[in-house]
């Protein structure tokens, strides 16, 4: 029998990673991002190859929640035949109230798994996406500036007053966007309650990307939660841990702490984080998960 699995996540939460990772193993199929494309290419959201199907992504952004999970899966199964089917971002944990709402129960059965990540990390990931997306990307730096005016604009003015900042610089502008994008985390939050009491869901957890992509044992219990035990072996879990580098969205490549990373922000920056975060409630959510924010306890 088929097994289906959808890997919620943000796109900056090592989605990549995630999709590669589970792609690899010969009885997966899994798909990555709103271009729900097969994840075999470590390189397949590099600046490079997002510039060369932009059209395709930004349809696919626009088409999101317009689609059954049924027709989403069909897509996916057409890519050929295996044991498993599998997305990462392709569906947003958001995304699952909305579809249901809309389309109703599928036809098929769902292992749901959540990826986070520190909120550090993810701001710092989108921020360094969005200095190169905002560039070649019209639509993105639309939506995204659009989220940054509607949410604070007054703060925002503060903040480039203050500073003496130039708001529509890229710099600035990329990182107040990454920012408010923790709106989207909210979002996602609060679709928990709802997702777990949808038939044909089965929601088996959340998981840390900070462990998923260097514990290998902690990857291991992922891929078994997931009802995959049966296709998991010592040699598949070498092949993830040794696979190299796969395309990351920060420009810089320190290996330190979430608590050590704002540290390194710039006093605008930590206002800036601090001023969103707060705003979008999402301190106790993350609290919840595990992760130790006491060192924002001053701010």
């Amino acid at each position: 029998m088929k097994k289906n699995i959808i890997i919620t996540c943000h796109g900056w939460s090592a989605s990549n990673w995630t999709a590669h990772a589970l792609n690899s193993n010969t009885n997966l199929l899994c798909t990555h991002s709103a271009r729900n494309v097969p994840a075999g290419d470590k390189n397949l959201h590099s600046n490079e190859n997002l510039k060369k199907h932009i059209n395709s992504l930004q349809k696919g952004y626009s088409i999101r929640q317009s689609r059954s999970l049924d027709t989403i899966y069909d897509e996916i199964e057409s890519y050929g035949k295996t044991n498993v089917y599998a997305s990462v971002h392709v569906i947003r944990m958001r995304d699952l109230p909305i579809i249901h709402s809309e389309f109703g129960v599928s036809y098929r059965d769902f292992n749901i798994a959540n990826v986070v990540r520190n909120p550090i990390d993810l701001v710092w990931s989108g921020y360094g996406q969005f200095k190169d997306l905002f560039r070649y990307d019209i639509n993105e730096l639309h939506w995204t500036s659009g989220k940054v005016v509607k949410q604070s604009l007054e703060f925002v003015n503060y903040i480039g007053e203050k500073y003496k900042l130039f708001i529509g610089d890229f710099e600035v502008l990329a990182f107040l966007g990454a920012c408010a994008v923790l709106e989207s985390l909210k979002f996602d939050f609060d679709a928990y309650s709802k997702v777990k009491n949808i038939d044909k869901l089965n929601f088996i957890g959340t998981y840390q990307m900070e462990e998923l992509t260097t514990n290998p044992d902690y990857y291991s219990r992922f891929f078994d939660e997931l009802d995959l035990k049966q296709y998991n072996s010592k040699k598949y879990l070498e092949s993830v841990f040794n696979t190299g580098k796969i395309n990351q969205h920060k420009h810089d490549n320190k290996k330190i702490t979430a608590e050590e990373r704002y540290n390194e922000f710039l006093p605008w920056q930590k206002e800036v984080f601090n001023h969103f975060f707060k705003l979008h409630n999402l301190r106790s959510s993350y609290e919840e998960m595990g992760y130790d924010l006491s060192f924002l306890n001053n701010e």
